[in-house]
């Protein structure tokens, strides 16, 4: 291998590292976004439905609203602890 191709070789790969970082970076943005969004709808329902539904169907909507915003939690940590992302935001070789 050319000592030209090599370079071309490391830049490329240098490159996509950068690229993928910042697809992260949208992703935890966006995630979060989505996170917040999630906690607001769910203060919004469960504010409405206080006073006009018994406390077992109070209960049951909390736990359907709260499964949502679980499930994005727990990508965005299993991101920041585990660095564990959706499959596209992995690096070559990796």
């Amino acid at each position: 291998m050319s000592f030209r191709k090599t370079i071309r070789d490391l830049l490329a790969a240098a490159s996509e590292m950068a690229e993928r970082r910042d697809q992260r970076a949208a992703w935890v943005r966006k995630t979060g976004k989505a996170c917040l969004e999630a906690m607001r709808e769910m203060d919004d329902r469960l504010g409405e439905a206080v006073d006009r539904v018994s406390r077992q169907e109070f209960d049951r909507l909390y736990d359907e609203e709260q499964a949502k915003v679980d499930a994005i939690r727990l990508a965005l940590k299993d991101a920041a602890e585990r660095d564990i992302w959706p499959r596209g935001l992995y690096f070559s070789g990796i």
